[in-house]
């Protein structure tokens, strides 16, 4: 028995990447349109050799960015325990056992609203302060509560299947629920 869910920053950032892109290649382009087709022609230009640099790196930056919008983060909870895959952040399963879990506990949250963004959100700000949250999109959230005493967060779309793997594999942890969000 394994619960697997996968989640990512919602695509219609790419609109707003798109569009930011276009304004800086513009003003880059206008502004240095001489320096950098005598650059490309091969002329000495004072300034050909910067301008290309910054447009490599405004490319670059937005292709990073990109990557990281159209990245999946993957999310396992088994009997080994939870783990979690975020490229390009976390390269190789990330595994928390089961034995590492000292509480857990669910709670509404919002990417935003409680975790400052999307994504993975590190030392959150508002009532999260030392959580690792994979945070996609507002709904029901996980917290695992380590015997290190870090909190990693995950959001649990489907709660009677998360409910009855915890109770499988965890049956010493309990899961608190003080707003009443696991099914009866």
């Amino acid at each position: 028995m394994e619960y697997r869910d996968q989640f990512r920053i919602p695509p219609v950032f790419l609109i707003v990447l798109g569009i930011s892109l276009t304004t800086t290649l513009t003003i880059i382009i206008s502004v240095g349109w001489a320096d950098l087709a005598a650059f490309f022609a091969s002329r000495p230009s004072e300034e050909g050799p910067t301008m290309f640099w910054v447009l490599l790196s405004v490319i670059a930056l937005e292709a990073g960015v990109t990557a990281m919008i159209m990245s999946w983060c993957r999310l396992r909870i088994s009997a080994r325990g939870i783990g979690v895959i975020y490229r390009p952040f976390v390269w190789r399963w990330k595994w928390r056992s089961w034995e590492a879990v000292q509480a857990i506990y669910l709670a509404k949250a919002s990417p935003i609203g409680d975790f400052g963004g999307w994504g993975l959100r590190i030392g959150s700000f508002g009532p999260y302060k030392r959580v690792h949250a994979y945070a996609f999109d507002e709904g029901t959230y996980a917290f695992f509560e380590l015997q290190e005493g870090r909190i990693v967060a995950v959001q649990i779309t489907r709660l009677q299947e998360f409910q009855a793997l915890v109770a499988t594999y965890a049956p010493a942890v309990q899961i608190q629920d003080p707003n009443s969000l696991l099914p009866v």
